[in-house]
């Protein structure tokens, strides 16, 4: 597939748009417009023989692990007699790599790669290998992500996906390809700084790119969604990953494009201002034209209409359509490995955590998830939240408690003592079990 530097149409996609007091919300008097058959929502402390404490991390504060640390401590100080499981999970973000070495017996191998700006400089970063060299685990934030960042630093017009690329060419030199089984590699995409629809990664995985004439140098950013005008995938790129099962993993089922879409809602998240989303926006729906062009309209439409879509800036997206990469929820991925449901049909209680609770945390983020799981099961789901943002109120009363870190702790503090916020917060959590909350 060569270059055909042509003006690019519009593509018809039309996705649409889908400090105080301690706050304690607990479910066990909201529970009449649910249906609550089969579980109590507020237990006595009697009735508790088995924790799952099984939080995700907090973004930029803590680790998923050091979370489970401080929420079990907290736990065996109010009932210092039960069995506590601790389960660290991930939903494809931050801290997948890590849940998943454990639950696939992973191999980490290190590798340095280009960062997110290509301005700054490279960063360690690790994949995972299964023993067999049959299946590889790559995370995006190692080499994308925003915790990389100083603050000042983000911008995602100047981000792009190039190290991520680096590690999946890198996991596919570790795989053994010569059998009739195809090798899978699994990307994890949450936590990303980026919004550049995969052209940073494809970039380095050997895809050429053109704008008015002129190779660009890879690795591309977000701002070249804007001028990548031709796109070139050569033989050797199209029949490497032919043979390849690259999954995507999403933690959220936002789609590309539109109010729910990558530029518009993480766009700002990731140091965007208004006039910057917009132009990201923009670029991203130039993308999938460039896309339509070549690979079909139908394809490029499905592609990014599909659940998530939009995750980590789009690269799912980019993969998708150039390299038949499929997609799948992060969180499904991670507790398949670590036989999550089972774990949490065999507690009274489970408890969660991440550092936002708000309405992101029901599109596909896994406290959300846990939650479902909880709600199939008949077990009650409690979380110790960071902070407590947009949440429905139908989806507050879902959890059988919530206790955020900023309500018993002072301004700052769950950020520069998280676990002992963490801690306080699970006491807290739990007292209305005995009577006293």
């Amino acid at each position: 597939m060569g270059f055909r530097a042509r003006a690019i149409p519009p593509l018809p996609i039309d996705i649409g748009s889908p400090g105080g007091n301690p706050q304690v919300y607990m479910l066990a008097c909201l529970c009449s417009s649910f249906d609550c058959q089969g579980f109590s929502m507020q237990p006595s402390a009697g009735s508790i023989q088995r924790v799952l404490v099984a939080p995700d991390a907090l973004k930029e504060t803590c680790s998923a692990d050091e979370a489970s640390l401080a929420i079990e401590q907290g736990v065996r100080r109010r009932l210092p007699t039960v069995e506590v499981d601790r389960c660290p999970i991930a939903d494809g973000g931050e801290g997948t790599l890590a849940a998943m070495v454990v639950g696939m017996g992973l191999q980490p191998q290190a590798c340095t790669v280009p960062g997110p700006r290509a301005d700054r400089p490279p960063v360690d970063a690790r994949i995972g290998v299964t023993p067999d060299r049959r299946s590889a685990v790559v995370e995006l934030a190692q080499a994308s992500g925003l915790q990389l960042l100083d603050p000042a630093d983000r911008d995602p017009a100047k981000t792009g996906t190039g190290g991520t690329g680096v590690l999946l060419q890198e996991s596919l030199g570790h795989l053994e390809t010569a059998s009739d089984l195809r090798p899978k590699i699994i990307l994890a995409v949450g936590g990303s700084s980026t919004v550049d629809g995969g052209i940073g990664a494809l970039s380095m995985l050997g895809v050429r790119f053109q704008a008015d004439g002129e190779l660009l140098r890879p690795p591309l950013s977000g701002a070249d969604l804007l001028r990548v005008d031709a796109i070139e995938v050569p033989r050797d790129v199209r029949n490497a990953w032919r043979g390849v099962d690259l999954r995507i993993a999403v933690d959220v089922t936002n789609p590309l494009l539109g109010e729910t879409g990558a530029a518009r809602v993480f766009g700002p998240q990731k140091g965007a201002d208004p006039e910057g989303v917009e132009r990201l926006e923009s670029g991203m729906s130039r993308w999938a034209s460039l896309l339509a062009r070549e690979f079909g309209e139908d394809q490029v439409r499905q592609a990014a209409a599909a659940d998530g879509a939009g995750a980590a800036g789009g690269i799912g997206f980019g993969l998708r359509v150039v390299l038949g990469a499929g997609m799948e929820s992060g969180f499904d991925v991670v507790a398949r490995s670590l036989d999550l449901e089972s774990r949490v049909g065999a507690c009274d209680l489970v408890i969660t955590s991440e550092g936002r609770l708000d309405s992101q945390t029901m599109m596909g983020k896994g406290p959300g998830r846990l939650l479902q799981m909880g709600w199939r099961r008949g077990v009650p789901v409690m979380i110790v939240p960071g902070s407590l943002g947009d949440l429905s109120e139908p989806d507050r009363r879902r959890f059988a408690g919530i206790v955020p870190l900023e309500s018993v702790c002072e301004p700052g503090d769950s950020i520069a003592r998280p676990a002992e916020a963490l801690r306080t917060a699970t006491e807290r959590l739990l007292m209305p079990l005995f009577g006293d909350g």
